[in-house]
């Protein structure tokens, strides 16, 4: 086994790891005594150990802390399984684990006033902790530890409880660290979205964002973040972000893991410009009648999203088109009717998506008259889903705003309503009342299933970007239609199909969706091609997705098509 010694010779510090020697200046290292640290997140996943061991030698070159306490996800559930939701330590009367001492006395002080289970066996197993021990043992071989396994099922409430015990009871050199891997089991193109809302969120520390983030245990990552504000030793050091594509050959695999390490310490936080962005996913048309519901009956109202919901999670709004009421008695005619109804259990399934903006400009949310646009409305207030336009009126009173993004929604299907001139006016209306939020304009428009936009569509999307929209997305022709960049801005013209019952063409049953980051300086946004079996959208494979995003370029901005092929378009944030 490799130990630290160290010899100071002449004012330097020698620190010997096994045979490797290494010299830092007496003055870069603190007094015991003292802590700069208060906490940090290390990855689990042995592929990253390059980063693990990075993270441990980065925190022995500041300090040898007295206890380190690991909390990490409980991989197997042992915690709900056997014992509904307690959290999971060392029995309490061990003295020592895996060759380490143990904080026998703070573990009691934490056993006091939190439900916990003791039991070896179960941290034994736990690859979140066994997988750590060993840099703990190279780098701080007398540092006592206390691993603690967090349920899946805990709530913030449990966590905060166990960390405000931690925080009154340890000592001021005691160091939490959390064992967290990110992004799992989707496409690195989606990680690395995924990604952007987990770590501005445990950076900046959002506390109402934490249970949403796309990671094995946001839990881990509200405790390590608390802790260090409540030691007010909040300045994040990066250690590294990575995805496993970067330790493999293949650049293009189906399911990756991120890994992000940071350590807490002393210092002045300044923000950088990645650690500001904010996310939104652009999904098609929700359509939750006819076949959509036979299928939900079968199967549950969770049905339609059961392959998309982590592909729809860790991202700050999630919008598409609610393409019919939502009534408490729908009215049921037949499997081919054009008038759509949709049962209040639909918002289960909704919010099981993760979906929480929805559009209600469209031309099938008066489906059910003026009271069913208000029981919609209501229904879906009740489950925190918000809602922006209205099928007929065209005025800013249906505005979304939200952390400096704005939406507005039309309705173009009808001819009665929201006249060109109208939509214009109402957008620079509003551009000129908020010069810097970021203007999304959504649009019901287009002819049904015609694979590119019309002239006249490009013609309302220009002058809507000319009034001062930065964003143009479009719904209902039921299939994906050509993007276009006009004076630096990009309309998608049409998303297609999210959920619905059309299965009769592959276009129907194609769809786009698009991941945003909106930053300071620039945007990203990410190409997700989205395909439909029997009503559950799931993301494309990579040699559906190569030929999906070949088609999606060969019709569109000849300017955007490699960008485009390669998923990824990439603008810069105009100033209004």
């Amino acid at each position: 086994m490799n130990r630290i010694i160290i010899w100071i010779v002449a004012g330097i510090l020698v620190v010997g790891i096994g045979n490797g020697v290494q010299r830092y200046k007496k003055s870069t290292i603190r007094n015991i005594n003292q802590s700069s640290i208060s906490s940090g997140v290390v990855p689990h996943h042995l592929l990253a150990k390059e980063i693990i061991d990075k993270f441990f030698k980065s925190i022995s070159l500041k300090e040898n802390p007295e206890t380190i306490i690991l909390l990490s996800p409980d991989h197997f559930r042992s915690g709900f399984i056997k014992e509904g939701g307690s959290f999971i330590t060392l029995e309490i009367e061990a003295k020592k684990f895996e060759e380490l001492k143990v904080s026998t006395g703070l573990l009691r002080k934490l056993a006091g006033g939190n439900k916990m289970v003791f039991n070896n066996s179960f941290i034994t197993f736990e690859h979140g902790v066994m997988v750590l021990l060993p840099y703990i043992r190279q780098y701080f071989p007398d540092t006592k530890i206390l691993p603690i396994l967090i349920p899946f099922n805990t709530t913030k409430e449990q966590l905060k409880h166990l960390i405000d015990t931690i925080h009154s009871h340890a000592p001021f050199n005691v160091v939490i660290i959390s064992s967290v891997d990110f992004s799992h089991y989707l496409s690195r193109e989606v990680a690395e979205f995924h990604d952007v809302k987990s770590i501005n969120t445990l950076i900046t520390n959002n506390e109402n964002d934490f249970e949403n983030l796309e990671v094995d245990c946001w839990q881990c990552l509200y405790g390590a973040r608390l802790f260090a504000q409540l030691r007010n030793r909040e300045f994040p050091e990066i250690i590294a972000h990575k995805n496993s594509t970067d330790y493999s050959h293949a650049n293009r695999q189906e399911e990756t893991t991120s890994y992000f390490s940071v350590i807490f310490k002393e210092g002045n936080y300044q923000e950088r410009e990645e650690s500001k962005g904010k996310t939104i996913l652009f999904v098609g048309d929700i359509m939750l009648d006819r076949g959509v519901e036979n299928l939900m009956k079968k199967n549950s109202s969770f049905y339609p999203f059961q392959k998309s919901n982590q592909f729809l999670k860790g991202v700050d709004i999630v919008f598409g088109n609610l393409e019919g009421p939502v009534v408490r008695e729908p009215k049921r005619i037949s499997t081919k009717n054009l008038k759509f109804t949709f049962s209040p259990d639909v918002i289960n399934g909704l919010s099981y998506g993760n979906v929480n903006l929805l559009s209600l400009a469209n031309n099938h949310t008066l489906d059910m008259g003026k009271s069913g646009l208000e029981e919609t409305k209501e229904l879906l207030e009740q489950k925190n889903i918000n809602f922006v336009g209205d099928p007929v009126k065209c005025t800013k009173e249906f505005l979304f705003q939200k952390d400096g993004i704005m939406f507005f929604a039309f309705n173009k299907t009808f001819p009665f309503n929201c006249k060109d001139e109208k939509i214009v006016e109402n957008v620079k209306s509003v551009r000129m009342q908020n010069k810097r939020e970021f203007l999304i304009v959504s649009l019901h428009w287009g002819g049904e299933y015609l694979s590119e936009s019309l002239n006249i569509q490009k013609n309302l999307a220009h002058r809507i970007i000319d009034a001062g929209a930065d964003l143009v997305v479009g719904y209902h022709p039921h299939v994906v239609q050509d993007i276009e960049i006009y004076n630096g801005r990009l309309i998608f013209y049409s998303l297609g199909n999210f959920i619905f019952d059309q299965y009769f063409s592959k276009e129907t049953r194609e769809s786009l969706a698009v991941g945003l980051e909106i930053y300071p300086s620039k945007l990203v946004y990410r190409i997700f091609p989205i395909e439909n079996s029997q009503s559950q959208p799931f993301l494309m494979k990579q040699v559906e997705k190569k030929e999906f995003l070949e088609r999606l370029a060969s019709k569109s901005d000849p300017v955007l098509s490699e960008q485009i092929m390669g998923g990824i378009i990439r603008t810069k944030r105009f100033k209004n």
